[in-house]
This record gives C-alpha cells, structure tokens and sequence, in this order.
C-alpha cells in the first residue's frame, strides 16, 4: 500500500483541541519566532545605520549648496577659513563656523547659535543665512557628548572645512613653502568634482571649524576624516556632490576612545587613505 504524504498524514491525525499545542510544537514555534527576531534585529540595525548615513549625506549637501550660494553672493568669493581658538569671535578673526571642540564643559562644545546666528556671531556662522538648520552640522552617528554639571549632552558639530578653501585660510607648510595655494574664489577651483570642501572629522581629531591637509608631505595625515559609518566617511565636493568614502587602512580610522582627544600631525607611509585626502584636498587626481 502506497504510504501517505506527511503533510497529509498530519491532517489525517485526530486530535481533540481541547488538548491544545504539545511541548514538541510549543518548542517549534518559541524556536522559529526566535529565529525571526533575530533576523529582524540585524536588519534594523542595519537599517538605522543606513539611515544615519543618508541623513549625513544630505545635511552635506545641504551645506555645500549653502557654501556655494555665499560665494554667489559675494561675486565668487568663498566663505572665510581659519583655524584657532579665537576663530570666528572677533573682527581679526573671521570663520565660517565659531567655536573649538574638546571634551571640556565649554559652551562651545554645545552651542548651536555658533553654527548658524550670524547677528549673534558677526564674525561667524556666515553660512547660517543659507542653512537655518543647526543639526545639518553634524553627522547622526557622531555620538560625542560633554558633560555639564550632572547632564550629558551631544557636542554640536561632527563637520570641518578643507584648509585649501577660503578667505584667510593658509597649507600647513606655509605659502612660501607649498606647492599648493588656498583658493579663495570659486573661479580658481580647477576640477570642482575633485576637490572635496565640508567633510565629517573624527570626534576626536576635530577641534576648530578647519580640517588640516598637508598635501606637501607624502603620507602626512594632520587631522583625521569621521568614519561614522562601517568605517566610511562622508564629504561634500566643490560640484555639489557628496561621497561616501571607505578609510581602508585601520591607521586612518583607529580605535575611538569616547571623550578623549587622539595624537594628530602623523606620518604613516604606505596608508593610500592618506594620498587619497591629499589628492582630494587640492582637487588633483594624481598623487601629489
């Protein structure tokens, strides 16, 4: 006699409901909405990083259509850079951004009017016509808090301005001693789609609103880029455009040490990351 199909043979099988589930299949299913729970856990943290990264990429763009509006606006002249502590708070010391980022109570860790009030900061916020939102400064996934008093609170920029762009901006090594210049209008810009402009900073490199490339010295890494997603970071380029760029050398994206400041200013031969931000910094394709 030709034996029935399984599944037939289950629905075959007489059983009084009032018995209810057995242990064999109350286990079955315990094991199979653990398995789906799994599975969904894994994709939504997926999903949130992947969120958080296209949320940085479009707060990018928007602030490069700010930057690029301010230099239309002033016949082509590009937004003031400058590095230091005083940046944007006095009339000798104007930037496009105030404020220097470290893991002390200082205001300027968490004060957002620095980003985007420019009757507040004359000397500062130039962009804060243009992009009204202060959170577009900074990236989702940079989780970096200070503490004030008893309370924790996220610093309010993740995002720095390429020192090879602006007014009152300088190279590292010094005009004198650069084969590079800063540009200071839109025009001087060469090959915009090869120059990169605002990018992510690490939470632990960045400090004031100017991110330091030395495009003079082979493998010389000054501040460092963010890699707030799976080891990618993000930067807006002088066309409008935004990258997501993979660090593949584990030099150019070390351990973070929550509230702690890292060692700039490294040589590290052989790491490409490095040739990549110099290439990118002066907006040339071949290796400087």
């Amino acid at each position: 006699m030709k034996a029935k199909p399984f599944y037939l043979s289950l629905r075959l099988q007489s059983r009084d409901p009032r018995n209810g589930f057995t242990a064999v299949e109350l286990l079955a299913v315990v094991a199979v909405l653990g398995l789906l729970a799994s599975v969904m856990v894994t994709s939504l943290a997926g999903t949130r990083g992947g969120v958080a990264a296209v949320q940085c990429r479009n707060s990018l763009r928007q602030l490069v259509a700010g930057w690029r509006m301010y230099a239309d606006d002033n016949r082509g002249t590009l937004v003031y850079n400058l590095d230091g502590l005083q940046a944007g708070l006095s009339s000798g010391d104007p930037a496009w951004v105030s404020g220097w980022l470290d893991f002390s109570s200082s205001s300027a860790n968490t004060n957002l009017a620095m980003l985007v009030n420019h009757l507040q900061y004359p000397f500062g916020a130039f962009l804060g016509p243009y992009v009204e939102a202060p959170a577009l400064f900074k990236c989702p996934a940079d989780r970096s808090q200070v503490r004030t008093g008893a309370t924790f609170i996220p610093r309010a920029r993740s995002v720095s301005l390429n020192n090879y762009s602006g007014v009152n901006s300088r190279t590292w090594s010094g005009q004198s001693g650069s084969i590079y210049s800063v540009l200071t209008k839109l025009s001087q810009i060469k090959s915009p789609k090869d120059m990169f402009v605002i990018l992510d900073e690490r939470a632990d490199s960045i400090n004031d609103g100017l991110f330091w490339t030395d495009a003079d010295t082979r493998w010389q890494l000054i501040d460092y880029p963010g890699a707030y997603h799976s080891g990618s970071g993000s930067l807006s380029f002088a066309d409008g455009h935004v990258e997501t760029h993979r660090w593949n050398d584990p030099r150019t994206n070390p351990i973070l040490q929550p509230g702690q400041l890292m060692p700039l200013n490294q040589n590290l031969p052989g790491d490409f990351d490095v040739l990549w931000l110099q290439q990118h910094a002066v907006g040339t394709p071949s290796t400087p």
